[in-house]
């Protein structure tokens, strides 16, 4: 398997959802990817470029990665079970046009069973111009087809004509003090939770919901996401998001449906001119 980058290659069913580009191997474990990030012209002070889109920026490193360097067939499932995503210091250049760097991403750890990588956990980092401008982090199983459909033969239809919102992330949302209780939402027509199906509640829809709620709490953006997900999340049943400041730049976040914990999180520092950002504004429907 080469380094060219398809939409195949990290699960998406659209060209334009893609957001890395050609791919190297340097040496061992270690990878470099380019990046391709559209921006939000309305949010110049943080050149357009929420961290819901560096936290997906990983998810497909991750991705792309496993198949790469971990030889794990295309046909496979592949699960984050945790991931992280923060920005270090603003993105430099203009903000017009979208921003262009790559990513560097090597292995921590992997396990095998019966020959065949079953999981891998990897550290990455953003950089652009010579400078770091991100890191993360992230953990996922690597699941046959045959184990997948084991996992997952119990699980009820997904059904795409009910439960839409206007946008995806946190709606409904009560707030007490430094705490919050809200309902998670999402739009089936968006292009970034929903650009390929998917037959449970996606990692990416619970970030957004996470971020939503540190948002509502302390006024900005969070600079750092790290979420760990726990159990799969249907769309048959509503899901609740509970939130709470824990400190001026800190929320905990948890996800829960049906009395199960679906997800956890912590969001972490407060990112300038955020309320601009329409992917993450609690009072106006995604565009």
């Amino acid at each position: 398997m080469d380094g060219r980058i398809t939409r195949t290659l990290v699960h998406k069913a659209s060209e334009d959802a893609v957001l890395i580009g050609p791919a190297r191997s340097i040496d061992g474990h270690h990878w470099e990817f380019e990046a391709r990030l559209p921006r939000d012209p309305s949010a110049p002070d943080t050149a357009g470029i929420p961290t819901i889109l560096g936290l997906e920026l990983m998810r497909q490193t991750a991705i792309a990665y496993s198949h790469l360097q971990g030889g794990v067939p295309l046909e496979w499932a592949l699960l984050m079970n945790e991931l992280s995503f923060g920005w270090l210091r603003d993105i430099p250049g203009d903000t017009v046009g979208p921003f262009t760097g790559h990513v560097t991403v090597s292995t921590l750890a992997e396990d095998r069973r019966k020959g065949l990588v079953s999981g891998l956990e990897l550290e990455a980092a953003l950089l652009a111009e010579g400078a770091m401008l991100g890191t993360g982090r992230g953990r996922l199983s690597c699941l046959s087809p045959t184990a997948y459909r084991a996992i997952r033969r119990n699980a009820p239809a997904v059904d795409r004509t009910a439960g839409s919102s206007l946008r995806c992330g946190l709606a409904d949302v009560g707030r007490r003090g430094n705490a919050l209780r809200g309902a998670l939402a999402w739009n089936w027509d968006d292009p970034l939770i929903f650009d390929h199906f998917s037959d449970h509640l996606p990692g990416m829809l619970l970030a957004r919901g996470m971020l939503d709620a540190h948002l509502a709490l302390t006024g900005s953006e969070a600079a750092r996401l790290d979420i760990t997900c726990k159990n799969f999340g249907e769309f048959n049943a509503p899901a609740e998001v509970s939130a709470v400041q824990t400190a001026a730049a800190e929320t905990h976040v948890s996800i829960s449906q049906l009395g199960r914990t679906l997800a956890t999180g912590i969001c972490r520092g407060l990112r300038p001119n955020s309320a601009a950002f329409p992917l993450l504004t609690l009072d106006s429907p995604h565009a």
